[in-house]
């Protein structure tokens, strides 16, 4: 009789069914991993909360940790069976026009399933997860906890939005937003020697981002945005990242971002089909440029887990809470409440609580959204 493990399936709005399922033999090109950490990504949260309802049933969890457990015969891996491993769960098939073009972030091939279909999805949030080969990541420090390595996805798709705004020293960078995802943007910018201010409306928010290096602090509903960020910058930041997917948020950047600025447009826009207007003649008189970034490739992710691995980005004081698989609901509750960051699913804990993480001086016990 085959040896079963536990998954989780999203099944509707604030609902979560567990299942026990037969543990996967992994093919030729396949990697099985027992997952140690999940992280919950806003992804996740929207669908739990329904404002994403096109993916139930949904097999959720895209932010994994966990070790190595078999490899098929084909999978080419520095890894053997026990070592550390992250997980790099967006599919890309290789072979789509997107791929060729070297887009393998946006393959045309990755959606996950639509209404009515049997669970499918990255299935992180689960004992097992089933991986091909091209997803396996080892990792070659063991000092650094899984709760920690499996935020290796959110930080390479910042480190994908950086690099495409082109951030050099001494630019003026503007971040809209002190969120888990604002804060990465801050660190990162920071470590490109720019000049980083957040624009955060509430004061814990705030004071956490200033903590982490934020030279100047916007409060859009105290003060007139647009103005502020250029009275700091002089003529205008050269960078905005705008991490808040709010329709005004992003008409207020790009009237206020510098000529020959980067508005870069991070998080996605809720309900879809919204819009924006904005003044054409900005784009024609200032040269500014409006664009974003989805996912990540594989060199952002690979840089990522050297990144984590090493500790140049220390994300302890971003992970909120720790909770159990069998705990999953009340992590999704605590996950969409505005006073965490991330938070992580362990299959190593047996009771809730916050990550027992040693604090850098300067850097805040608490971590709000």
């Amino acid at each position: 009789m085959a040896e079963m493990y536990t998954r989780s399936i999203l099944t509707g709005v604030r609902e979560v069914r567990f299942e026990q399922v037969p543990i996967p033999e992994p093919g030729p090109t396949q990697a099985l991993i027992r997952v140690h950490a999940c992280a919950l990504c806003t992804w996740e949260q929207r669908v739990y909360a329904g404002v994403e309802r096109d993916y139930y049933p949904l097999l959720g969890g895209h932010e994994v940790a966990g070790v190595l457990v078999k490899a098929g015969e084909r999978v080419l891996t520095q890894a053997r069976p026990g070592d550390r491993v992250v997980a790099a769960m967006l599919p890309r098939c290789g072979q789509c026009v997107s791929c060729r073009r070297g887009l393998d972030n946006l393959c045309d091939n990755a959606q996950t399933n639509g209404p009515g279909h049997a669970p499918a999805g990255p299935g992180g949030l689960s004992e097992y997860v089933l991986v091909e080969d091209y997803q396996l990541y080892p990792v070659y420090n063991d000092g650094v906890p899984f709760e920690e390595l499996c935020l290796a996805e959110p930080l390479a798709c910042v480190l994908r939005s950086v690099k495409k705004a082109a951030v050099q020293p001494a630019d003026n960078v503007v971040v809209i937003g002190a969120g888990i995802m604002g804060l990465l943007h801050l660190t990162l910018a920071q470590r490109r020697g720019a000049r980083v201010i957040v624009s955060e409306p509430n004061s814990v928010r705030a004071e956490v981002a200033r903590a982490l290096g934020a030279t100047a602090i916007i409060d859009p509903t105290r003060e007139d945005f647009v103005r502020r960020a250029q009275e700091l910058t002089g003529q205008g930041p050269d960078v905005i990242f705008c991490t808040a997917g709010i329709p005004e948020v992003i008409e207020q950047a790009v009237r206020a971002v510098g000529k020959g600025g980067r508005v870069m447009m991070y998080a996605s826009v809720h309900p879809r089909g919204s819009r924006i207007t904005v003044d054409p003649n900005l784009f024609h008189c200032r040269e500014i440029t409006l664009t974003g970034t989805m996912s990540q490739s594989r060199e952002d992710f690979l840089q990522a887990v050297s990144l984590l691995s090493n500790r140049i980005v220390d994300v302890r004081p971003l992970v909120s809470a720790v909770y159990p698989l069998s705990q999953l609901q009340d992590a999704l509750e605590a996950a969409i409440s505005p006073d965490t960051y991330r938070v992580v699913v362990s299959m190593q804990v047996k009771n809730p609580g916050r990550y027992d993480h040693e604090t850098k001086p300067g850097k805040p016990q608490g971590a709000c959204l």
